[in-house]
């Protein structure tokens, strides 16, 4: 089990080295939109489950942008979900967490979120093997979003205002408020400047 799991996460870090070229996700998520995509990205979601060691960095990409292709991404929901899992931890309910990730997690497998928060449940229920491989997938997705732009001219692009938010949180920038535009931007206005920039600009993916 160790070997394997030493294995899945180093194939997990090698990937994440590569996450730097920018992608179209756009492009990306309307290939999951005909029939063919939809089992095609069955297909990855099954592997992403077992944490199949031939996945690669496109992958990640399609199941993350493809994910608002697909009938069950329903926003509204998951953010709800999501707030629900973040309340459980706070309150040190961390087995409520766990499975309610799990739940979030079988019909939106692509919850940056979901993935964070049940690491933090796995640590503090010591369930070491399971923290490793969803912080490796939450920083995988999390890459997926840094891979699609700078921030600035070009917005990262995100699936939901939560996501925008852990990636904030993974950037380690203090931000005064995150503000939702009316063409479908997002702008964090930043305490303290960040690599000489005080604004952090991300783009909401939404079907074409």
């Amino acid at each position: 089990m160790n070997r394997i799991l030493f294995s899945t996460c180093l194939i997990f870090a090698l990937l994440l080295q590569q996450a730097q070229a920018q992608v179209n996700s756009d492009s990306i998520g309307q290939t999951t939109h005909t029939t063919e995509g939809r089992v095609l990205y069955k297909q990855l979601i099954e592997k992403l489950n077992r944490s199949d060691s031939t996945l690669q960095r496109k992958d990640f990409l399609t199941l993350y942008y493809g994910s608002v292709y697909q009938p069950a991404y329903q926003l509204e929901l998951i953010d709800s979900i999501e707030q629900r899992i973040k309340e459980y931890n706070l309150l040190q309910e961390f087995f409520n967490a766990y499975e309610l990730a799990d739940t979030l997690l079988a019909f939106h497998p692509v919850s940056i979120t979901a993935y964070f928060e049940k690491s933090f449940s796995c640590y503090a229920l010591k369930r070491i093997d399971e923290e490793s491989i969803n912080k490796q997938k939450y920083k995988l997705f999390i890459k997926c979003v840094l891979s699609s732009g700078d921030g600035g001219d070009l917005p990262f692009v995100v699936i939901s205002y939560n996501d925008a938010i852990e990636v904030l949180k993974y950037l380690q920038v203090k931000y005064k408020d995150v503000q939702e535009l009316d063409n479908g931007l997002l702008v964090a206005a930043l305490s303290k400047k960040y690599q000489g920039i005080d604004k952090i600009y991300f783009r909401l993916a939404t079907p074409r």
